[in-house]
C-alpha cells in the first residue's frame, strides 16, 4: 500500500543518482577486463562467464525479491542492495585470477537485482507528478547510463595509472555507494508495510493483468537491446584491440560508455513523446546503429564503431524509455516493484545467455564473426519485438 507521497526535488534526486551509482559500479570492470587478460591471464570464457554469473544472482534477486520492498519498505530493501554492492566491490579490488571476478561480479549482481526493483521503484514514487515521463527515462536510463559512467571513470584511471587502478577504482565505487546508502536511509518512505513479505519470496514473476498484453513483444524489443549491451560490456574492450586497432586502454572503455551513454540521454530528451512513437522510432534508429556496427566490424575502424554506437545507442535510450512508460503506465500503483523485477529478469536472462554462448563460440571462430552474427539476431529481435508491440498497442 502507497502512502501519501511527499515528492521534492533533493528526494526524486537522491533516488535516481543512488540507481545510477549502483548500476555505476558494475561498468567499473569493463575496461579492466584486458588488464585481466593481459596480467592475470583470464581467457575470453572467464570474462563472458563472469558477465554470466553476474547475472545469475542478479535475475534471482528478481525472481525472489522483485516485490519485497513493496511489503517491508522502499528504504528496507534498497540500503542493504547499496550496502553489498560495496562489498562486491572490495572483493573486486583484490582480483588476481578469474575466482575472485567472479565472485565479486556474483555479489554485484545481487546487489543490482536488488537495487533495480526498489529503488527503481522508490524513484516511480517520489517522481514529480508534473512529469509523468521522467520516472520511466530514469528507470530505463539508470542502468546503461550508470555502466558508462563506471567504464569511462575506470578506464581513465587504468590510462593513467594502470597498476593503481584496479584497486582503487574499486575502493572509490565502494566509498560512494555507502554514502549513497546512507543518504537513502534518510528518505521519507512511500510505502506502508503490508503483510505477504515472506510470500513475495516465491520465485513468481508478477505481471499486473493491465500490462500482460503487451508484455511479451516489448520484452522481446528490449531483451534484444540488452543483449548487445551484455556483448558490448563483455567484450567490446577486447574487439577494440584486436579487431578494430586499437593499443590504448581507454578505447576499450569508450566502446563500451558510447552506447550506454546515449541510451539515457536521448531516453531523457524524447521524453515527451508518446509511449508507441517513442518505442517505433527508437527501434528504427537501433537498427541503422547495428547496421553501422556490422560495417565497422568489416572495415575494423574504431571511429566508424564509435558513430554506429552512438547512434545505435540513441535508438535503444528512446525505444527502452517508451516501452517503459507503456508497461508503467498499464501497471496500478502498488506493483510498479515487480512490473520492474520482470522487466529486467527477462532483459537480463538473454543477456547471460547471449553472452556466455558468444564467449564460447569467439573461442572457436573468433570475435568478429561472432560479433556480426549476433548484431543480425539482435537486428530480427528488435524489428519484431517493435512490431509486435505498436500491433498490441493499436488492438488494445
Amino acid at each position: 500500500m502507497l502512502r501519501a507521497r511527499r515528492p521534492s526535488g533533493a528526494t526524486f534526486t537522491t533516488a535516481s543518482v543512488s540507481l545510477v551509482a549502483v548500476c555505476a559500479a558494475a561498468g567499473v570492470p569493463a575496461p579492466l577486463y584486458v588488464v585481466y587478460q593481459q596480467a592475470d591471464g583470464v581467457s575470453t570464457v572467464g570474462l563472458t562467464g563472469a558477465f554470466a554469473v553476474y547475472i545469475l544472482p542478479l535475475l534471482a534477486a528478481l525472481l525472489c525479491c522483485g516485490s519485497l520492498s513493496d511489503h517491508l519498505g522502499r528504504r528496507w530493501v534498497s540500503v542493504p542492495a547499496l550496502l553489498v554492492g560495496a562489498a562486491g566491490c572490495l572483493v573486486l579490488a583484490t582480483v588476481d585470477s578469474a575466482a575472485p571476478l567472479i565472485i565479486g561480479r556474483a555479489i554485484q549482481g545481487l546487489s543490482i537485482g536488488l537495487a533495480l526493483s526498489a529503488l527503481g521503484a522508490f524513484v516511480v514514487d517520489l517522481a514529480p507528478p508534473s512529469r509523468p515521463g521522467l520516472p520511466g527515462a530514469i528507470t530505463s536510463g539508470a542502468p546503461p547510463g550508470g555502466i558508462a559512467i563506471g567504464a569511462l571513470t575506470s578506464g581513465v584511471a587504468v590510462q593513467l595509472a594502470p597498476d593503481r587502478a584496479p584497486v582503487l577504482s574499486f575502493l572509490v565505487t565502494a566509498g560512494v555507494l555507502t554514502a549513497a546508502a546512507a543518504a537513502v536511509a534518510f528518505l521519507p518512505e512511500t510505502v506502508t508495510r503490508t503483510p505477504g513479505a515472506l510470500r513475495s519470496l516465491r520465485p513468481v514473476v508478477r505481471v499486473p493483468p493491465t500490462a500482460r498484453a503487451v508484455f511479451p513483444a516489448v520484452c522481446l524489443l528490449v531483451a534484444a537491446t540488452y543483449v548487445l549491451g551484455g556483448f558490448t560490456q563483455a567484450l567490446a574492450p577486447s574487439m577494440a584491440v584486436s579487431v578494430l586497432g586499437r593499443h590504448d586502454l581507454f578505447s576499450g572503455a569508450l566502446a563500451v560508455a558510447v552506447y550506454h551513454l546515449a541510451g539515457p540521454v536521448a531516453g531523457l530528451g524524447a521524453n515527451r513523446l508518446r509511449p508507441v512513437r517513442a518505442l517505433a522510432g527508437g527501434a528504427t534508429v537501433l537498427v541503422l546503429g547495428i547496421a553501422g556496427y556490422v560495417a565497422a566490424i568489416t572495415v575494423g575502424s574504431f571511429a566508424a564503431y564509435i558513430a554506429a554506437a552512438v547512434v545505435a545507442g540513441a535508438g535503444f535510450g528512446v525505444a527502452f524509455a517508451g516501452a517503459m512508460r507503456v508497461l508503467l503506465e498499464r501497471s496500478p500503483e502498488g506493483t510498479h516493484a515487480g512490473t520492474l523485477a520482470a522487466i529486467y529478469l527477462f532483459c537480463y536472462f538473454a543477456a547471460a545467455v547471449s553472452s556466455l554462448l558468444a564467449g564460447v563460440a569467439v573461442e572457436v571462430w573468433g570475435l568478429a564473426p561472432v560479433a556480426t552474427v549476433l548484431c543480425g539476431l539482435v537486428a530480427l529481435m528488435v524489428g519484431t519485438g517493435a512490431t509486435g508491440s505498436v500491433l498490441r498497442m493499436r488492438a488494445g
